[in-house]
């Protein structure tokens, strides 16, 4: 079984690092992640990141400069032979859309994240980066009928970029956002609300003392247990496109 990860951003270039360098720490972010999925033997996962569009996801602006390209790396895998598609970005950018235009699975960490935590829990949180970001985080929530279940998104401002810059101090603020987020909102369970945040929910949670879902692994497994199910979205749900000229 082959997933592709598609990374809805041109990734960031380092002010004077080398190009083996920077290969070098794309593979070791890649094996890193790789690790977190727990995948079953036979199951493989690559990496694609789109070629134009913004450095990180944080607004409507971004998102809108992100998802014509994730569209055509969602479409390119399935002509490659991909079994499905996730798009490694909380909000799921292009996720539905891409469901229009091929027959794997086409997956988001937010919508995987959201179901699990349902399954989990009566009352969830999402933890996110920045208050632009909360908009889409609530839209996406709205879209995925989640609402009911969803009592609060915290935002902790800091940026994506920032994230990883000093990671003790990023997970100290997101077990801090998470803990607020069960005494003062009802919270039962906090999803991760950025893909950025991959791979700290098991040190917030260990701060915490609170169930923390991280969003990528969540929705790979998913991915991997659709394919293994031999079940796809449904075209009832998720119509093919009328044909018709476009002018792209």
């Amino acid at each position: 079984m082959r997933i592709r990860i598609v990374t809805p951003v041109v990734p960031r270039r380092v002010e004077g690092e080398s190009e083996k360098e920077r290969e070098d720490r794309r593979r070791q972010r890649e094996e890193e992640r790789r690790r977190l999925f727990g995948l079953c033997p036979g199951t493989y996962v690559e990496f694609v990141s789109i070629e134009k569009g913004p450095t990180s996801v944080e607004c409507r602006y971004d998102e809108m400069l992100a998802i014509p390209e994730i569209v055509k790396k969602i479409r390119e895998a399935e002509y490659d032979g991909c079994d499905a598609a996730v798009v490694n970005g909380f909000v799921d950018l292009g996720v539905r859309v891409g469901r229009e235009l091929v027959d794997i699975p086409v997956i988001g960490p937010g919508e995987s994240s959201m179901l699990v935590a349902s399954s989990l829990c009566d009352r969830f949180s999402i933890v996110t980066m920045v208050r632009s970001f909360v908009p889409l985080v609530e839209r996406n929530a709205m879209e995925c009928r989640m609402t009911e279940k969803l009592v609060s998104i915290r935002a902790i401002e800091v940026p994506v970029l920032e994230l990883r810059e000093d990671l003790d101090k990023t997970v100290s603020i997101l077990a801090n956002e998470g803990r607020k987020a069960v005494e003062e909102d009802g919270a039962q369970v906090v999803i991760l609300g950025c893909t950025g945040m991959t791979g700290m929910a098991s040190k917030v949670s260990e701060r915490s003392g609170i169930t923390v879902i991280d969003p990528l692994p969540a929705a790979v497994k998913m991915a991997e247990s659709l394919v293994r199910l031999g079940l796809s979205h449904s075209r009832l749900a998720y119509m093919t496109p009328p044909e018709k000229d476009r002018y792209l």
